[in-house]
């Protein structure tokens, strides 16, 4: 028996006669590779056969063909103890348990990582339902005994920079539209509501997006704006702005326009930043939360760091959660946005520092 070059699931092999237990239980495991998947039709499990075994793996005649996937099934479900159901609203055949010879065996560390992502990714917006699948194709193939090990895990470990934050809800179709804008280039056209719009009315924008970003518990796209009505500002250089995914409106607004932007909207752009480290805090390790990092260590112990970031706000919230051990220099920009900051705390706490 060997594989196929020309098609690695395709098994090369001399089959016994057909009709011969050997055959079929070499069927009824290609049909248990098949569900595990997903669940799938007669049609569907006999083509996932015939693309592993061969055409010749069930007869042609149909009356033969649909007795032996009978006996398949009947040797899936006594040899291979292999559980599964037939859906008659869908027509397809539903794996309930996967049977003792397909299941994984995961040591006492996997055990953890796997329950360590279950509860930081357990549930989620956008992209994470990706994880959330892929996740749930393992617990399937745990055994019932190891399923209950792992949900009686103590949570001595939490990633906290994954945990689910964001309650909100985004629409399939403003995931899809703003995904596949990402992905192509091409401009698009969206209603944002935010809460900081006192009127409570939403504002249209064409953009030219960038990334997607899970950042602190949400999901945020970064873009160039192309228009933006009502206009809150004239500024003699395009905005590029931070949106968060579960502020964009699905209606008539929401569209992928064929405009795929030019080059100059293909990059984000780069802000200086400069600040100093109180000693107790720049004698340690230096985070390198930037791009470009240059640390200069002084004698009294102050560290001054320099470099790139593309994301000001971002960087005044990183900066902030130093607190009075942090002294932004410059550039110019990321100083603006902390004074802007340091004035409206001081307001809120009292201090007029206008």
């Amino acid at each position: 028996m060997k594989v196929s070059p020309n098609n690695k699931n395709r098994v090369e092999l001399k089959l016994p006669k057909r009709g011969s237990d050997w055959i079929s239980f070499l069927r009824a495991l290609a049909i248990l590779q098949r569900l595990v998947r997903s669940p799938a039709n007669s049609e569907e499990l006999i083509a996932a056969v015939r693309a592993i075994l061969g055409d010749e793996a069930y007869p042609a005649e149909k009356s033969a063909l649909q007795a032996a996937f009978k006996h398949d099934r009947e040797h899936l479900r006594d040899r291979l103890r292999a559980r599964f159901v037939f859906d008659p609203v869908e027509r397809k055949y539903v794996l309930t348990d996967s049977g003792p010879f397909v299941r994984l065996d995961l040591t006492e560390n996997s055990l953890k990582g796997l329950g360590i992502l279950a509860h930081d990714f357990g549930n989620g917006l956008g992209e994470r339902v990706h994880i959330r699948a892929l996740l749930d194709d393992l617990l399937q193939r745990l055994s019932p005994e190891t399923r209950k090990i792992l949900e009686r895990q103590p949570e001595t470990l939490i990633m906290g920079v994954n945990q689910f934050v964001d309650k909100g809800h985004i629409p399939p179709r403003v995931w899809e539209t703003v995904s596949r804008a990402v992905e192509s280039r091409r401009k698009f056209s969206l209603h944002y509501l935010s809460p900081r719009y006192k009127d409570n009315q939403p504002v249209y924008f064409e953009v030219s997006p960038l990334h997607l970003k899970y950042q602190e518990g949400h999901w945020y796209l970064r873009a160039w704006v192309l228009e933006r009505r009502p206009r809150q500002f004239s500024t003699p250089e395009p905005e590029y702005i931070r949106l968060r995914v579960t502020y964009i409106q699905d209606d008539e607004a929401l569209k992928l326009w064929p405009t795929v932007f030019p080059a100059r909207f293909r990059t984000p752009p780069r802000y200086v930043v400069h600040y100093e480290l109180a000693p107790e805090i720049g004698r340690g390790e230096i985070s390198h939360h930037f791009d470009e990092i240059q640390i200069t260590r002084h004698e009294d112990g102050r560290a001054e760091v320099q470099g790139i970031t593309h994301d000001i706000w971002e960087a005044g919230r990183l900066l902030l959660g130093y607190g009075e051990g942090c002294l932004v220099l410059g550039g110019d920009e990321l100083r603006r946005e902390m004074e802007r900051r340091v004035r409206g705390m001081a307001r809120n706490y009292g201090y007029f520092a206008d």
